[in-house]
This record gives C-alpha cells, structure tokens and sequence, in this order.
C-alpha cells in the first residue's frame, strides 16, 4: 500500500497511512477502513487500467470466502465517499473488475499542516481544561476551614472570621473568663511555723 498522501481530481486528498479521505470543497473528512484504503491504494496504482477482481480479493481480502461480496460493498462505499453516483470515477467492467479513471497528484502538503495544527489546537485545549480542573479543585475543596471549627473561629477574637456579636455579649453578660480580684493581687499566706 502506498502510504504517501495525494490528490484524487483536484477535490480529495487522500491520506492512506491515516486512513483519511478529505474532500477540499466543500470541505469534509471521511475516515476509511484499512482495508479499503488499500482497495483504493491498488486502484491509483494501476490508474486507467483494468484491475481484475480476482487480483483485488486476493490483495486486499487475501482469498476470504465472502471476498467477491467485500470487494461489491467496499468500491459502493468509496463511491459514496467520493460523490460517483455516476460511477465514472470508478468505472465497473462486467465481470472482470474496475477502473479507476480520475488525474492523481503529490498532495503539496498544504492540507498535512492544517491537520497538524488542528492536533496542536487540541493538545492545547486538553491542557487549559486540565489547568482549569486543578485550580477549581485548589480554589473549591484545598484550604477549606473544618466546619467543626467554625464554633471555635466565631468566638475567639485572635482568630479571623469571629463574630463581633458574640464578644459583645459576653460583655454585657460579664466576662467569665476575666480573672478574679484575688488572682490580679494574691494575698500573703501567713507564714508556717516549722
């Protein structure tokens, strides 16, 4: 199989090791089977001459029982992919086999580049979505305080996120934590007699 990309009449670039038939205008992309694609490599191969059916089953189906009917369905295929409802393109000699009349060319390499660039677009796109995902994961569900601990954060006042309320309460209410009169100025104990 050939494995170079050409030009099927100046509206098809084909890319065999791809597996890809691209229309040029309007612009399309069919994804072909292996197989196939070496049915229609064969055929560029011996453009404008007769290739026999009994040569295409052996090539491409390597003899399989049902290969005759393989081969019928595989060249209606690629005349639907190549828009020969004429069947022009791909002529059919009776009982012998096919012909495939259209002018090949190099592909110039134009139509590879877009390609190439279309898989850099998505490389790029994967990895913005992949940045996107970690901050979303950091931002939303790193760092984020206990729920258990929001009782402890609302009343002390060294802590952010207290609540001021709370400490005005306690105010009014009187401070239970302030340390006794006592505690402030501790009164000598009497000294012990040894």
């Amino acid at each position: 199989m050939n494995d170079k990309p050409f030009v099927l009449n100046n509206r098809f670039t084909v890319y065999p090791e791809l597996g890809l038939i691209k229309q040029i205008e309007p612009i399309r992309e069919t994804r072909i089977e292996p197989r196939l694609m070496n049915l229609l490599c064969i055929l560029v191969a011996k453009q404008g001459e007769l290739v026999s059916r009994e040569m295409l089953t052996k090539e491409v189906w390597n003899d399989y029982g049902n290969a005759d009917e393989g081969l019928t369905q595989g060249i209606s295929y690629l005349r639907k992919v190549f828009n020969d409802d004429a069947k022009t393109l791909i002529e059919t000699v009776p009982k012998k086999g096919y012909v495939l009349r259209a002018a090949i060319k190099a592909e110039t390499g134009a139509i590879k580049h877009s390609i190439l660039n279309k898989k850099k677009v998505y490389w790029v796109m994967a990895i913005v979505l992949l940045a996107v995902t970690i901050s979303v994961y950091f931002i939303f569900f790193v760092n984020r305080p206990d729920p258990s601990d929001e009782f402890r954060f609302k009343q002390s006042p060294d802590v952010p996120g207290y609540h001021p309320d709370i400490i005005k309460n306690k105010q009014k209410q009187g401070n239970s934590d302030a340390m006794p009169d006592t505690a402030k100025r501790p009164v000598q104990s009497p000294d012990l007699k040894k």
